[in-house]
């Protein structure tokens, strides 16, 4: 059987000394995220990801912060596709492995939530966004063999494009969607296709369909998951950690939350977002053992769903999603710094 990575977070804006404590806000300087990347290298994670949003710091930069103060840890780039030229991209991508000892992968972003997109400035539709991605990963592709190439699609047009030679390391391809567009796509370029924190068998039925997909492309894809984790030395003290962050929300916030996140676009939100019923129900946010989605009553994406239990307990779980053909697990808790510690002292050593 395939060992499976451990990724973790880095921060982008702002970290939380615990979920839903607005008191304990710390700021993403760049102290902080060096202590935090030099955490996550310490306790044996293998990379970090850089999530990439309107409201957040730029990834790259970021990144390249974080490489200067880290010897062995990689970092996983979020970007958004058609925001800058796939070949520039490419130089960037080779300047960094240059730079940084080839510890970058890079996670492509098609993107899900219309008022971003349109923050943004990026007004095409959902459809059209995916073939767009296409084409950029195309034309990557060609980058990275550093072979003489053009190239005519319907967004991008090269002539006599490519690198001089090929990069030293091609960086793993993470991307995630699972529209039948973001799966055709993930499908024929991916190495990991993502998914956000779905219970096993969920997981299980999205890692069979991409797996028939990609082989109609001849190709085989890994598996990945983005899911927060609440792990503590007794069950009841990651369980009562989830009492206490539910005793912090009221109806009206969650409503209004609940409300927001239906409008998104993505059908892997949408996924995720049944594993609660939209209201405070503490039995009903438990909709399998070791899994709490009370995190998705007023988060999104990654941040929907959590494993709690002992450390022990979220080992078995993590056991389960290995084997329902997950390979990679981006985890973080929060604070990101105190928690890097915890996971990989009190879980990794189990697996």
């Amino acid at each position: 059987m395939t060992r499976p990575s451990f990724h973790w977070f880095l921060p982008m804006y702002q970290d939380q000394r615990a979920y839903a404590d607005d008191r304990g806000i710390r700021e993403a300087t760049p102290r902080y995220i060096k202590d935090v990347a030099r955490a996550a290298e310490a306790a044996g994670l293998e990379s970090l990801l850089l999530a990439t949003g309107h409201g957040t710091k730029d990834t790259w930069l970021t990144a390249a912060l974080a490489a200067q103060d880290t010897q062995t840890i990689r970092f996983i780039v979020a970007f958004r596709t058609g925001y800058t030229l796939p070949t520039l991209t490419a130089q960037m991508i080779e300047t960094f492995q240059y730079l940084f000892d080839d510890r970058l992968d890079i996670n492509i972003v098609t993107g899900s939530d219309p008022d971003e997109q349109q923050a943004y400035g990026d007004e095409i539709s959902k459809e059209t966004r995916y073939q767009r991605t296409r084409e950029f990963v195309q034309i990557l592709e060609a980058e990275f063999a550093g072979q003489r190439y053009d190239f005519a699609g319907d967004y991008y047009q090269v002539s006599g494009g490519g690198r001089r030679q090929p990069i030293s390391r091609r960086p793993t391809v993470f991307f995630g969607g699972l529209s039948e567009e973001a799966a055709h796509v993930g499908a024929a370029h991916a190495d990991v296709q993502l998914m956000y924190g779905e219970t096993p068998p969920m997981a299980a039925e999205h890692v069979e369909r991409i797996s028939k997909l990609a082989e109609t492309y001849g190709r085989r894809v890994e598996f990945g998951i983005r899911i927060q984790v609440i792990s503590r030395d007794r069950s009841e003290d990651a369980w009562a950690e989830t009492d206490r962050i539910l005793s912090r929300l009221t109806p009206e916030q969650v409503a209004r939350r609940q409300r927001e996140l239906a409008e998104r676009q993505s059908i892997g939100q949408q996924r995720v977002q049944s594993l609660n019923p939209g209201v405070i129900d503490r039995e009903r946010l438990r909709p399998y053992p070791t899994i709490w989605s009370g995190l998705g009553l007023v988060g999104g994406g990654g941040g929907s769903t959590a494993l709690v239990g002992s450390h022990e307990e979220v080992a078995e779980r993590i056991q389960e999603y290995v084997d329902a053909g997950i390979r990679h697990f981006i985890v973080s808790g929060a604070p990101l710094l105190e928690e890097a510690y915890r996971f990989g002292e009190g879980v990794l050593p189990l697996l």
